[in-house]
């Protein structure tokens, strides 16, 4: 079985092949409907250049995926053969499996199919058919997937995350490990408020509720000895995976150094981090949530599981999930560099690990209408412009502490911070009194507080 990391390594390796966009279930939530494509299916000569493409680029893994590729038997299965005949070592097909008996998974097995990616939407009948859109389709998903296991395809699972079946995520782990002993990993992934599910918000979890969920069926998942994944079409780190990046998508490829910004297929620029992720530790890490989701308020029903602690405040150095000054090390995922006079240039900084950069501003070195000197006024209209572009994870984000004594020049400062990028500035000194008002006057950037808390 494959560790957690090594399983997500092949995640950048995967090459996805949709054979057909029509499907036999009518799933309220599909992010990709058949609707949305005015031509389902594309022409044998179109999936013929996507497969050579693929062949092309030497990726290991394919993903025939669709709508639902088992509708088309024998293109499906001379396809995988191709696929293999050409040196492809890993082939993998993502399917409800409803069609799939025991002939059809022999003849998927014979044409090469190593793994299987099945959409067992609960352990509840009920709660998987209205989900599916379809009446009876549970035992007909569950025959499918012992049939693959029967002809030696690995199995993994993919229970996508409802309102409804919210509470349940820990019963689910525990239902296949008795009945289904043969599948040993399961991808959580969630209702993403996209296609139809855009239409169906009661549909969308509750995160404060599903993070629960996710911990004790993280819990449930390492007792049975089933690798639970939680894939970019998953849910953020702190719904339940804040102390688990090890087993989420996004947080391997960025560890790895090969994160994309926009990793996925049909979600592209569909997530952001909102204002709970501004003063989280693991943001680098993680891509942040649906749009949808901050949509539903500033904070999304979400709350950072582990804070920063900038580097001017006492104990920083020792804060956990980051570190000063210094190369991280295993767990550390914030790294601060404190910016004193004169400031480095920005190529030794981007060529080095900081996250977050920290800059302690004096008002004397102000001039009379609130600006900084010259040479830091140029260095911070650089570094927001090497920013440009990236998302929220990969920003270096900057810091300031400004100790001054005029509110008018502060609110100054605040205002050119804003719109230079400047992610945070504390206020001390006389004018730290003065701070809700210049909050209301500069919104979307102030932050005052001693705690540490951003």
């Amino acid at each position: 079985m494959n560790t957690p990391a090594s399983s997500e390594r092949s995640h950048q390796t995967k090459g996805l092949l949709r054979l057909t966009m029509a499907c036999n279930e009518r799933c309220p939530f599909c992010n990709v409907p058949v609707e949305d494509y005015p031509r389902p299916t594309p022409p044998d000569e179109e999936i013929e250049a996507q497969l050579q493409a693929f062949l092309d680029s030497g990726q290991q893994t394919m993903t025939i995926s669709g709508g639902e590729p088992t509708l088309l038997r024998r293109k499906l299965l001379a396809l995988i053969a191709r696929a293999r005949q050409a040196g492809v070592p890993f082939v993998e097909l993502q399917t409800n499996a409803i069609l799939i008996d025991p002939a059809y998974a022999a003849e998927l097995a014979e044409a090469g199919l190593t793994s299987a990616f099945v959409s067992l939407l609960s352990h509840r009948a009920d709660h998987h058919d209205t989900l599916a859109g379809l009446p009876g389709a549970y035992p007909r998903c569950l025959a499918g997937i012992d049939a693959l296991l029967a002809v030696g395809v690995r199995v993994t699972l993919n229970p996508v995350i409802a309102r409804l079946s919210q509470e349940g995520v820990a019963a689910y782990i525990d239902f296949v490990a008795e009945r289904l002993p043969g599948v040993r990993s399961v991808s959580l992934s969630a209702v993403q408020p996209h296609g139809r599910a855009a239409a169906n918000p009661e549909l969308l979890p509750d995160y404060p509720r599903l993070s629960a969920s996710v911990r004790l069926a993280r819990a449930r998942a390492r007792a049975h000895g089933i690798e639970l994944l939680n894939p970019y079409c998953g849910l953020p780190l702190c719904v339940g995976w804040e102390d688990g990046l090890d087993s989420c998508v996004e947080a391997v490829e960025a560890e790895l150094g090969g994160w994309q910004e926009r990793p996925g297929i049909e979600n592209a620029g569909d997530k952001r981090q909102g204002d709970p992720c501004r003063g989280c530790a693991l943001r680098t890490r993680c891509g942040g949530a649906w749009h949808a989701v901050w949509d539903q308020g500033p904070d999304g029903g979400l709350s950072a599981p582990l804070r920063v602690r900038p580097p001017w405040l006492e104990g920083a150095a020792a804060w956990p999930g980051q570190c000063v000054d210094r190369a991280p090390e295993a767990g550390e995922w914030t790294v601060w560099r404190r910016c004193p006079a004169p400031l480095e240039p920005l190529d030794a900084l981007w060529a080095g690990p900081w996250t977050d950069l920290a800059i302690e501003l004096e008002g004397a070195s102000l001039d009379p209408q609130g600006r900084p000197d010259r040479a830091l006024l140029s260095w911070m209209r650089r570094l927001d412009r090497a920013n440009q572009g990236l998302g929220d994870t990969r920003r270096r984000r900057l810091w300031l502490r400004l100790s001054e004594d005029s509110p008018v020049r502060a609110a100054r400062v605040l205002s050119l911070c804003r719109a230079l990028g400047v992610h945070a500035v504390q206020l001390v000194g006389p004018v730290a009194d003065h701070g809700r008002a210049l909050a209301a006057l500069v919104p979307g950037i102030l932050w005052s507080e001693d705690s540490g808390d951003a």
